[in-house]
């Protein structure tokens, strides 16, 4: 039995709750804008799902109308939505995750929550997810490590992360946090690696394995996202798409 062609939309670094966006004079602090372009992007490009790779939140302090408003926006994208932490909205004892833990739980929305990195099989199996939650933006911390070996070769492989690309290990990273290399990517034999936190739409590609940053949906130099098609007769296919700016809040 072969893989079925799945799409999705990979988008990172919404950050919201943050003033720092274009148009931020006309965004209030429960805007939910840049979420809801990705919607409609994700609807415009019939995607199976929507990968979102870390800080869909800027800080810890956001309080629940905000949390709940997002999940209610990340529950209506069509398809499986998945969704990991970032540097800014970190899983740890402070956790705003933990703190709204209810809106949480009550998502649909396939959140990895496990520090030492789960697996989820989707679509009836035809797709493997692994990702694990970041407690800690530091140098201890490394996105890719632990991640298992392939799954049934039937079965999309896709490894998601949130961290600072270096290329090789050659390259001095002392100081620098939640590293990523081009040896952590290649190891891990995925279909595709999603990736977030560098917020311009960058191939960092390795040993034979698709992986980007999709940039950000308010990144320089304006809203990037990227539509990703797995087809069992092409391989992995990536399609930068512009995001709208927000020049006036619809929420």
């Amino acid at each position: 039995m072969g893989r079925r062609p799945l799409r999705f939309l990979h988008t990172s670094d919404v950050h919201l709750g943050s003033h720092g966006y274009h148009g931020a004079a006309t965004h209030h602090r429960h805007c939910v804008c840049p979420l809801l372009s990705v919607d409609a992007l994700a609807r415009e490009h019939g995607v199976d799902g929507v990968l979102v790779m870390g800080d869909l939140f800027d800080h810890a302090r956001v309080d629940e109308t905000l949390v709940g408003k997002a999940f209610g926006v990340l529950d209506g994208f069509p398809g499986v939505t998945v969704l990991i932490v970032g540097n800014h909205d970190v899983h740890d004892d402070s956790s705003l995750y933990r703190r709204h833990g209810h809106v949480v739980s009550g998502s649909e929305t396939v959140f990895f929550d496990e520090l030492h990195g789960t697996t989820s099989e989707l679509f009836d199996g035809d797709l493997v997810l692994w990702g694990k939650a970041m407690d800690e933006h530091s140098a201890r911390y490394r996105p890719l490590h632990g991640v298992p070996g392939r799954p049934d070769a039937d079965a999309w492989y896709v490894v998601l992360g949130h961290g600072l690309h270096i290329g090789d290990d050659s390259v001095d990273g002392a100081g620098r946090s939640s590293l990523i290399t081009a040896a952590d990517i290649a190891a891990t034999g995925a279909d595709y690696v999603a990736l977030g936190h560098h917020h311009v739409l960058t191939d960092v590609s390795a040993g034979g394995v698709t992986a980007f940053y999709s940039g950000a949906p308010t990144g320089y130099p304006g809203g990037q996202a990227l539509v990703v098609d797995l087809h069992p007769d092409h391989g992995v296919r990536t399609t930068p798409v512009p995001v709208p700016v927000f020049e006036a809040c619809s929420c």
